[in-house]
């Protein structure tokens, strides 16, 4: 198997570690490789992830290669790949002022912030279900079809990219939008694009393929 999509999954472990933006236990995160998943193990701590701690698995879930068993969450990885053929890449994680948003039940607006409007779109609030469940599967696979982003309640967040560095720079995004939001609340709110203007970053950004 490809050792430089190995490296890529441990680089973005540490790389989520280093920028706040996930815990040494948490999140998951997976890579699309034609017909085979590369996937995070249970059990590792993501800030220390060498390549050869990765898994590859098969679309049933099967480990082809690799020690361990592959992410407790490995059935929402399938389900996106699925539903979601443009995705090469998702990144599951816990940044702080996100995962604050998710436990609120507060969803991104797309029209406050211009480079969030660009980059990341809105980004919905899903139900809550239990971790590692079928229901949980469902109801990302369900809301990743129009969005790029999620919050996933009373859990974390998730995004998806055609690349992992795609994926990262949205979690990044995600986590940044969310701070600035918490600021915008303690001087009044945030407000809006201009209606016309916001019309016109949806053509750059449909221009642009973001």
């Amino acid at each position: 198997m490809k050792r430089q999509i190995k490296e890529e999954i441990a680089a973005i472990g540490r790389r989520l570690y280093e920028h706040d933006l996930n815990g040494s236990y948490g999140g998951n995160f997976s890579v699309r490789d034609e017909e085979f998943i590369y996937i995070t193990p249970s059990g590792v701590p993501k800030d220390e992830l060498n390549f050869s701690d990765i898994l590859v698995i098969d679309f049933s879930g099967n480990v082809i290669e690799g020690e361990g068993k592959p992410s407790s969450e490995t059935l929402f990885h399938i389900k996106i790949y699925k539903v979601r053929p443009d995705v090469n890449a998702i990144i599951h994680a816990h940044p702080p002022f996100g995962t604050g948003f998710a436990i609120a039940h507060q969803g991104i607006p797309n029209n406050v912030h211009e480079e969030s409007a660009l980059i990341l779109g809105e980004v919905p609030v899903i139900p809550y279900e239990i971790t590692s469940s079928k229901e949980l599967a469902e109801n990302i696979g369900k809301a990743i079809i129009d969005h790029n982003a999620l919050l996933l309640a009373n859990h974390g967040a998730l995004t998806v990219g055609d690349t992992l560095e795609k994926a990262f720079r949205r979690m990044e995004e995600l986590e940044n939008v969310c701070k600035m939001l918490t600021v915008a609340s303690l001087l009044g709110g945030a407000k809006p694009l201009p209606h016309d203007k916001f019309e016109s970053l949806l053509e750059l950004k449909k221009k642009r393929g973001l």
